[in-house]
């Protein structure tokens, strides 16, 4: 499957592509994540073993990417309204330049957790063709639903997924 990082410029999905993403999110569908771990990952480790019990909200993004900075004030959000709960907010960053994504930070007066994985390697292992993707990992540690692009009139929808995940115990 390729796994191109780059900004591409296109105004409508084609069927074959619509299928592969389609294939992709059924291939996570109830995927167990718990033995992730991203030694590869530029700066950061993260083992989402150490997260058991808790909902984890896994967000792959870049600077580059629109829908990415608009959904940053979301997850800022989400990490503000559920502070006291068991919600896990996690960024896998896929910049070449840790300054690129650095200053996108910056410019959003951001603090999420955030894995620098500038060679994408996360990206392609996971299967993540389009930015922003999120993956909503249970309290089991299986992926439990995945959201390709940031679409603001569904926040509502994302919301409820993951307090639907949070009452779970």
């Amino acid at each position: 499957m390729d796994i191109s990082l780059a900004p591409k410029t296109r105004t409508r999905p084609t069927v074959k592509q619509i299928r592969g993403l389609a294939a992709a999110c059924l291939a996570f569908a109830g995927s167990l994540m718990l033995g992730f771990n991203p030694s590869h990952a530029a700066d950061g480790q993260i083992d989402l073993s150490a997260y058991k019990g808790k909902v984890v909200y896994l967000d792959f993004w870049a600077s580059w990417c629109g829908p990415c900075k608009n959904s940053f004030p979301y997850m800022e959000n989400l990490k503000a309204a559920h502070a006291g709960d068991d919600l896990v907010i996690i960024t896998v960053n896929l910049d070449h330049s840790r300054q690129k994504a650095d200053a996108f930070l910056k410019s959003l007066n951001s603090d999420l957790n955030v894995v620098y994985d500038p060679k994408g390697s996360l990206a392609s292992t996971y299967r993540i063709k389009d930015m922003p993707t999120s993956l909503l990992i249970g309290r089991d540690g299986r992926v439990r639903y995945v959201h390709n692009g940031f679409f603001p009139a569904q926040t509502a929808e994302y919301r409820a997924q993951i307090e639907s995940l949070l009452r779970e115990k």
